[in-house]
């Protein structure tokens, strides 16, 4: 076979390849060679995720002494794939496909590889030759464990990214969609993270936020750990993206604990992420939850709750605020409505001043979010307790203003450069932020506006810094267009049930 075809210790070509090298056969191999209208673009991708973890798990168990490794899969199960065509290649498929996604207590090497495989479906059987040809033309002949694992995850990252607009279309119900990758970088040097860290997110989607967040903890030249990162989501699709984005992108084992769970975050009232039983308290938060308002969680046995029946970006909001240990930072993104929308809400914004250090709003560019018109923020807020005086735990709070901008990830996309002026004014890491000054876009609410927002009926937040001459942006006509579309899609379904209760 190709692959073995590499003298031991010798590197081949496919150690040059870049990013855009990878990410551009694959793209034309959708794009060309097969049928798009039977597969969607995530669809194939989550095929280039299987066919990745099984080749690479291949060759690791090809290695000579030492260096191989027990492979995950059963053995010759590549080999059986890269020789089948028609409905045995489906057989071989499907039979993988059940065995590796169903969860084994006894192995848990098979640990990541039933997140990966859970629930997954083959390529339809009556297009199978396309991916016959796709493993024998793009994957069999090539040794891809030679591939820099920087540029193979930067590769699988781009060919997410290709998929945002089907994850929107397909995920609008649920209020998911993909985060500037970009933005998750900045979040991550706000929170002026180390390899002592442990971060967590509730609500991974792709697995960005811990990508970006491995990162900036690697900066440090310092040995990152493997549970340094740990995410959760209910959807299994997405548990799938991220477990292979995250695995590709920070170089963790296969047979390792997994990165990714697939779980319902709001159900669990210890960490807001679990790992496994000898886990470690996290100390750092980055979530950026669905924003669908009208998505009821299942929060029943939440008693733990400051307020129940809240629309499920304030849910996400003070399941974060109240598992988290003490002294634990957090970022975590919030629509517009959760800063001034009244009844649990409110509850929810007056606890969270009192009991966390709420110290920085930062008010994000209009149209940044795909095809939404979603207006977001990112809270960043220390935990703490209430103080035996009354007192609030959030001092004062300093509010970055960036709506008056308008970017897009087609027409304009943001760059780290958009929020230099941010991170400078921010102070990383500088103890009790003292070093911080006011601007026109950076505006400070000190400790007695602090009270009178307690103090006020609704506790808002929606704040903004000193941006009076600047009009609001309030998006591109099309976003805004087609937000209205969907809340009236919404608002027909509602009235439909109302009147079929009727029947």
């Amino acid at each position: 076979m190709a692959t073995e075809s590499h003298s031991i210790g010798v590197r081949g070509p496919e150690a040059r390849w870049t990013a855009e090298t990878i990410h551009g056969r694959w793209k034309r191999f959708y794009e060309q060679k097969t049928s798009t209208k039977a597969l969607s673009r995530v669809e194939f991708t989550e095929h280039i995720a299987y066919l990745l973890f099984l080749k690479l798990d291949h060759e690791r168990a090809q290695r000579k002494g030492l260096f191989a490794t027990q492979p995950i899969a059963p053995a010759g199960s590549w080999s059986h794939l890269a020789l089948a065509s028609g409905e045995d290649l489906h057989r071989a498929l499907t039979g993988l496909m059940i065995e590796l996604g169903r969860p084994n207590p006894q192995d848990p090497r098979r640990a990541i590889a039933s997140v990966v495989f859970q629930d997954s479906r083959p390529w339809p059987v009556d297009k199978m030759a396309e991916l016959g040809r796709l493993i024998i033309e793009e994957f069999d002949p090539y040794r891809w464990s030679d591939v820099s694992r920087k540029e193979l995850g930067a590769a699988f990252s781009l060919l997410i990214a290709d998929c945002r607009d089907v994850l929107v279309g397909a995920k609008r119900n649920t209020g998911q969609f993909l985060t500037p990758p970009h933005l998750l970088t900045v979040i991550a040097k706000a929170l002026a993270l180390t390899p002592q860290d442990r971060v967590i997110d509730a609500a991974v989607g792709v697995g960005s936020s811990l990508i970006a967040a491995h990162r900036e903890m690697a900066a440090h030249e310092d040995r990152v750990d493997a549970a340094a990162i740990a995410g959760a989501d209910i959807d299994v699709q997405m548990c799938r993206l991220a477990t292979m984005n995250v695995l590709l992108n920070t170089g963790r084992q296969f047979h390792d604990v997994p990165p990714i769970l697939r779980a319902d975050s709001l159900k669990e009232r210890e960490y807001a992420v679990r790992r496994h039983e000898r886990d470690v308290p996290p100390t750092v938060a980055i979530c950026n939850p669905p924003f669908r308002s009208d998505v009821e969680a299942d929060t029943e046995q939440r008693n733990d709750f400051w307020a129940q029946n809240a629309a499920l970006p304030a849910n996400f909001l003070q399941h974060l605020a109240i598992t988290l240990p003490q002294g634990a930072r957090a970022a975590v993104f919030v629509p517009d409505g959760v800063l001034f929308h009244r009844g649990a809400a409110a509850t929810i914004r007056r606890v969270l001043l009192k009991s966390c250090n709420v110290h920085t709003l930062l008010r994000l560019p209009t149209g940044m979010f795909h095809d939404t018109g979603s207006k977001s923020n990112v809270l960043f807020f220390t935990k703490s307790v209430p103080r035996p005086t009354g007192e609030p735990a959030t001092d004062e709070l300093w509010v970055y203003d960036l709506r008056d901008r308008h970017h897009t990830d087609t027409e304009s996309p943001l760059t780290e450069d958009d929020f230099a002026e941010f991170l400078e004014a921010y102070r990383p890491g500088e103890e009790r932020f003292s070093g911080r000054t006011e601007s026109r876009r950076f505006k400070r609410y000190d400790a007695d506006a602090v009270r009178q927002i307690l103090a006020s009926p609704g506790a808002k937040l929606d704040l903004k810094a000193d941006l009076a001459s600047a009009p609001d942006d309030f998006g591109n006509p099309r976003d805004i267009a087609q937000s209205i579309v969907d809340h009236l899609g919404d608002a027909q379904r509602s009235f439909q049930a109302v009147r079929d209760s009727f029947s």
